[in-house]
């Protein structure tokens, strides 16, 4: 751990803003860290300190603080990293420390070092809200230790503080050979093109305390290199791309027989972690564990369509004290002319009964309608407005050679026409 007391260091950082995606060194360490962090070096380590404001409706100013702490090699002297691990987390803010891991986990970097995280959160000291991610990772030349502490940040702040810190994480280079966080399928990797999809179904628990069914189209994009997405790469962006960017959505995997063997990118941080399933081909399918994976052709470049598809998630439930609910709907009609138009609408409520009394609230509105022109080709679903606006869907028929149910961007729009009138058509 670093030898600066945590609470101490707040009165130090004052040296100018690192600048943005320009690499940052320490003690044979290499990272990037985004605009707005002020840094300053300790005995052992860096200090990077940010600041964010936030103004009420009254004009009042608050303001919470990121900290990242992140220290030169330790020498293991013989300690494991998970041990070593725990007493860097035990020898923090003790109110961090008593708090349970929120999320935890352990795997490998890009590199091939080991990490652990964890976070914690929702501890308080002298009124401050507190909460900490924590990251130990093990290289020839000893532990590395790094820590994010937010002291009263809103949500959305301590979104932007965390995706900062894991970007970080992700661009840590620590020992000379390290290379910067890249996907790059190792040598073997590959052997499958195209994209393939599943149907999960089942009913799981909801935010208002009832369950909700739900039936999902989960889908894999393999791509013959190594390289593969739990989701589909947005408009002509490359596969590749799409994983350097969004690196939580890919993995690579390698055949081996009747197995496949995937090492998946889990959390921010670029922690690859290891599974492996049973594998077969079935004609153009995949039978990959218990699941049947059905190869989704793309749509051919001027496809038409005509009908009406409805998009609709509700969810309810109840407790003790409180009850709540929710519902979207979106409707999308297609013509074959190449128009499109489309509207919905969302509403909430929820109730709360505290100490003898009831409070609640009720909130919807209509989505407003638009239209314009649209344009299918391979997985992608152009919208252009007529206002001039412009948005790329990813879209598939989840049932070959049917229109009846089109996955627009994940979500599952249902025709509402008569089964004898569903079927694509083309110019």
């Amino acid at each position: 751990m670093l030898s600066l007391p945590l609470l101490a260091v707040l009165a130090l950082c004052a040296a100018s803003p690192a600048r943005a995606a320009t690499p940052q060194e320490f003690g044979g360490m290499r990272f990037e860290i985004a605009e707005g962090w002020t840094r300053r070096d300790a005995r052992d380590g860096v200090i990077l300190q940010r600041s964010f404001v936030t103004t009420d409706s009254r004009g009042g100013r608050r303001t919470g603080t990121a900290l990242i702490q992140l220290s030169v090699a330790k020498p293991a002297q013989g300690v494991p990293l998970p041990a070593a691990f725990a007493q860097f987390i035990a020898g923090g803010l003790p109110e961090l420390t008593r708090e349970r891991a929120m999320l935890k986990g352990q795997g490998i970097t890009t590199n091939g070092h080991a990490i652990l995280f964890e976070e914690r959160c929702c501890a308080r000291r002298d009124g401050v809200r507190l909460s900490g991610n924590f990251v130990g990772i093990a290289t020839p030349a000893g532990h590395h230790f790094s820590q994010l502490v937010m002291m009263n940040l809103e949500r959305d702040q301590s979104r932007e503080a965390e995706a900062q810190y894991e970007a970080m994480i992700r661009s840590l280079r620590l020992m000379p050979d390290d290379e910067p966080f890249r996907l790059t399928p190792p040598r073997g990797a590959g052997g499958l093109q195209g994209i393939y999809s599943y149907l999960d179904t089942g009913i799981r628990p909801n935010a208002f305390g009832g369950t909700d069914f739900y039936a999902d189209n989960n889908i894999t994009v393999f791509d013959p290199s190594g390289l593969y997405s739990t989701e589909i790469p947005k408009g002509d962006m490359t596969i590749q791309a799409h994983c350097q960017a969004t690196p939580t959505d890919c993995g690579f995997y390698r055949l081996a027989g009747n197995r496949i063997e995937r090492l998946e990118v889990r959390g921010g941080y670029g922690v690859l972690q290891h599974d492996s399933d049973d594998f077969a081909r079935e004609g153009d399918d995949l039978k990959i564990g218990s699941h049947d994976y059905r190869r989704i052709p793309p749509i051919p470049a001027g496809t038409r369509l005509s009908g009406s598809w409805r998009y609709f998630f509700a969810s309810a439930g109840s407790g003790a004290f409180s009850s709540g609910s929710v519902a979207v709907e979106r409707q999308l009609v297609l013509t074959p002319d190449g128009r499109f138009t489309r509207s919905g609408f969302s509403g909430a409520s929820s109730t709360s009964s505290i100490g003898g009394g009831t409070t609640g609230f009720t909130t919807g509105g209509n989505r407003p309608a638009s239209a314009g022109r649209y344009e299918i080709e391979g997985y992608r679903l152009t919208l252009i407005g007529d206002d001039g606006t412009r948005e790329v869907q990813s879209i598939f028929m989840a049932d070959r050679g049917s229109d009846a149910l089109l996955v627009i961007d994940g979500n599952n729009y249902l025709k509402q026409e008569p089964e004898g009138q569903r079927s694509p058509r083309r110019r």
